[in-house]
C-alpha cells in the first residue's frame, strides 16, 4: 500500500486521487512530439530538448486545400462570365430570326351623335322683403326739489406709536445654537447691561421649549438686575424637557413691579437665540 504525501492515508496503487483529502497522488505523462520522451501533461516546454509545447501549429495542409478550392471557383468564373464562347461550337445554339407575322385588326366602329334634347335652365326670382323696424324714446323729466346743503366734520384720531426709552438689549452668550452635555453644564444667560437703569425698570428673561409631554412652553421666568447678570439656568430646566431639547430665550426691558402682574415694555424685545441641552 502506498500513503499520501500530503495527508500520510493509505491509498491503493491504482488510485490517481487521495480519497481522504483530494490531492492528485500520480500526475499524467504525455510524449514529447520532437524527443518523443515522457514528459509530464501541461508543460510549455520539454525538459528534454526545449520544445515549445504550447505553440500554435499552422495547418498548412488544410490552408493549401482551401487556396485550391478559391484558385478553381475563380477560373470557373472567368470561364463562364467573362471569356466568350466561339458560335459555331456544337452545344452553343443560335437563336432563330423571327418571322413577321401579318396582324389582321378588326374594323374601327365609328361613333354615330345621338341627338339630346335642349336643356332647361332654370331662373331664379327674388321677392323682396322690407322689414320695418319701429324705435320709441320716452323722455321723462322729473324735478328734484332743492335739498339744504349738509357739511360733515370728519375727526380723526391719530394712533400713538409706544416710544421706547431703551434699546433693544444685546444678547451675549451661550451663543445662538450652542450645545450642552448634561444636567450640570454650566449654561449662564449673558447680554450687554443697560447703565441708566431706573429703580421700576427690569430684565424680562423668556423662555420656550417643548416639555417631557410634548407641550410648547412660552413665558416670562424671571426679572432680573444688573446685578443678577449673567443669570444661571438651573437643573431643574434640564429634568423638564422633551422633543429636541432646544431652548429659545430672549430679552426685554420693562417696567414694573415684580409679582404684581403688569409689565410695560420699555424697549423693543431682543433678538432670539437657542440652545441645546442633551
Amino acid at each position: 500500500m502506498e500513503t499520501c504525501r500530503w495527508c500520510g492515508a493509505r491509498v491503493s496503487p491504482g488510485d490517481a486521487v487521495c480519497p481522504h483529502c483530494g490531492v492528485r497522488i500520480r500526475r499524467e505523462s504525455t510524449t514529447c512530439p520532437r524527443c518523443k520522451s515522457e514528459i509530464r501533461v501541461g508543460l510549455a516546454v520539454c525538459p528534454h530538448c526545449g520544445e515549445e509545447l504550447a505553440k500554435r501549429r499552422i495547418p498548412w495542409k488544410l490552408i493549401g486545400s482551401l487556396g485550391g478550392i478559391i484558385l478553381a471557383g475563380i477560373v470557373l468564373y472567368a470561364l463562364v462570365f467573362v471569356v466568350p464562347l466561339p458560335a459555331n461550337l456544337p452545344f452553343v445554339g443560335v437563336p432563330p430570326s423571327p418571322t413577321p407575322t401579318e396582324v389582321i385588326l378588326p374594323p374601327t366602329a365609328t361613333a354615330t351623335e345621338t341627338p339630346r334634347p335642349p336643356t332647361v335652365t332654370p331662373t331664379a326670382t327674388f321677392t323682396p322683403v322690407i322689414t320695418v323696424t319701429a324705435t320709441i324714446t320716452a323722455v321723462a323729466t322729473v324735478t328734484i326739489p332743492a335739498s339744504p346743503s349738509l357739511t360733515e366734520t370728519l375727526t380723526v384720531t391719530p394712533t400713538e406709536t409706544p416710544a421706547f426709552s431703551h434699546a433693544a438689549p444685546q444678547l451675549l452668550g451661550p451663543a445662538d445654537g450652542e450645545q450642552f452635555s448634561g444636567s450640570g453644564a454650566p449654561i449662564q444667560l449673558r447680554w450687554q447691561p443697560v447703565e441708566m437703569l431706573g429703580d421700576d425698570e427690569w430684565y424680562s428673561i423668556r423662555l420656550s421649549y417643548v416639555d417631557r409631554n410634548g407641550e410648547r412652553i412660552d413665558g416670562v421666568v424671571a426679572w432680573a438686575k444688573n446685578k443678577d447678570i449673567p443669570w444661571p439656568i438651573g437643573q431643574e430646566l434640564y429634568d423638564v424637557l422633551g422633543g429636541d431639547r432646544e431652548v429659545n430665550w430672549s430679552i426685554t426691558l420693562v417696567s414694573g413691579v415684580p409679582g404684581a402682574g403688569e409689565e410695560v415694555p420699555v424697549s423693543p424685545p431682543s433678538d432670539t437665540w437657542m440652545f441645546r441641552w442633551e
